[in-house]
């Protein structure tokens, strides 16, 4: 029998942001987990979560304002792709996905998933420390760009050089997840500024409680390295819920609350809406707002 750790639920009462949401704002990172009858997850997996579907996603977004979203395949469903092709077909101007595809999928596959709107694969170094370099080149011919998760400095330096010498544009989730307490100058972090240069990189402003020691609410220490990629790079940032957090066993964030940390990250007010609106637009392939 496969002992399992139980994931927490979200919190499923959110609070509304406290500053105007502008129109056609996205969440680039957020899973979907269930119907466990129709979308199951993998037997091996190590946690046990809630069911967390789509509906319950749309009734949060609601409550933030948020019109656009980017689905980003668990680890935990191995590598089935069926619940982004239901939400996908169901919401076709609404979402986008990452996959983690099987490296041997084939043609017919892949054309099928570019069809219904997936833009992206991801790599996450807990499932696989490889990043498959072949893979990644014949999901470039389809549009598709490379996601990496990966956490500390030891990810982030084994990582860095495959991530600069992938074609065309690729993306790092969680802000490249290092340790807030060693800043902005720590090795892992300064991985991230590195790929940002090449000007081909975007980062997420997402998942700050997984890498902050302060924690809720505020997040103090992730404040100046947020501000940094700010300043380094505003028309590569992305903004990300985490939502519903699977696997976080510190206290639970108000999603609404998490995206008013922008009002402090991100004080200025077009360059806040360039993150929430233009520049998702313009990497998943929403159609922009005029």
């Amino acid at each position: 029998m496969i002992e399992r750790k139980k994931s927490p639920p979200p919190v499923r009462n959110p609070t509304r942001p406290k500053f105007k949401i502008p129109s056609g704002a996205c969440d680039t990172h957020f899973h979907i987990f269930g119907p466990y009858d129709r979308f199951p997850l993998l037997e091996n997996r190590p946690l046990d979560l809630e069911e967390c579907t789509l509906e319950d996603l749309i009734g949060l977004h609601d409550v933030l304002g948020i019109e656009r979203g980017v689905i980003v395949q668990s680890v935990m469903q191995g590598h089935m792709t069926e619940h982004l092709v239901d939400a996908l077909e169901r919401f076709p101007d609404r979402f986008r996905a990452i996959a983690i595809p099987s490296a041997d999928l084939s043609d017919a596959e892949l054309e099928r998933l570019t069809g219904v709107g997936v833009v992206g694969v991801r790599f996450a170094y807990r499932f696989s420390s490889q990043i498959d370099l072949p893979l990644i080149d014949r999901l470039h011919e389809f549009g598709w760009h490379p996601q990496f998760w990966f956490r500390g400095e030891e990810e982030a330096l084994s990582w860095r050089d495959k991530m600069k010498s992938v074609p065309g544009n690729f993306v790092i989730d969680h802000m490249g997840w290092q340790a807030a307490e060693y800043g902005c100058d720590s090795p892992g972090f300064r991985v991230v500024l590195d790929c940002l240069d090449t000007g081909r990189c975007w980062v997420k402003l997402s998942g700050p409680g997984r890498f902050s020691k302060e924690g809720w609410p505020e997040y103090s220490d992730v404040l100046p390295m947020a501000k940094l990629l700010v300043e380094r790079a505003p028309e590569r940032l992305l903004w990300g819920s985490d939502w519903p957090h699977p696997d976080y066993f510190k206290k639970m964030p108000d999603d609404g609350k998490l995206l008013d940390l922008l009002l402090d990250w991100v004080p200025d007010e077009k360059t806040r809406n360039q993150i929430l609106v233009e520049n998702p637009a313009e990497l998943f392939g929403f159609e922009q707002i005029t």
